[in-house]
């Protein structure tokens, strides 16, 4: 499945994102927390200029975190579709919640408000949301 190597090439592409803009965690595995201190450096620190880097960085830390969501709450990668197209989501609890979360979009939207520093937070919450619809009768 080409998708399979495509978050592959993106989850290397996020360890070298942080080991760029979070020296402090190279060589470490990665984390959430990793990335989120190389996505607020990398705002920080950038001039906008090229978009196709602009959205490799997006892609690279929203694959990321899908693949949290992905291991964490065992989701499952899926094509979506909608009235926009089709992208890359993740996808859990079915026929309980119907819980898709589309990580690059979740990511984008961020970048495009100048946002920090919000996977972490953001797991979290997700996490309690998982939580309450799962713990439900």
């Amino acid at each position: 499945m080409k998708e399979r190597a495509w978050i592959e090439s993106q989850l290397d592409n996020a360890a070298a994102f942080v080991e760029m803009f979070s020296p402090k965690d190279a060589g470490q595995p990665l984390t959430l927390a990793a990335l989120d201190r190389a996505f607020a450096a990398w705002i920080a620190a950038q001039d906008i200029g090229d978009p196709a880097l602009i959205n490799g960085i997006i892609n690279s830390v929203g694959i990321a975190f899908g693949k949290f969501l992905v291991d964490g709450f065992g989701f499952d990668w899926v094509i979506a579709t909608d009235v926009h197209g089709s992208d890359l989501a993740v996808y859990g609890l079915p026929g309980k919640g119907d819980v898709p979360v589309y990580p690059a979009n979740f990511v984008a939207k961020r970048w495009e408000r100048r946002e920090a520093n919000f996977l972490v937070e953001s797991y979290q919450k997700i996490s309690n949301q998982v939580q309450a619809i799962t713990h439900r009768p």
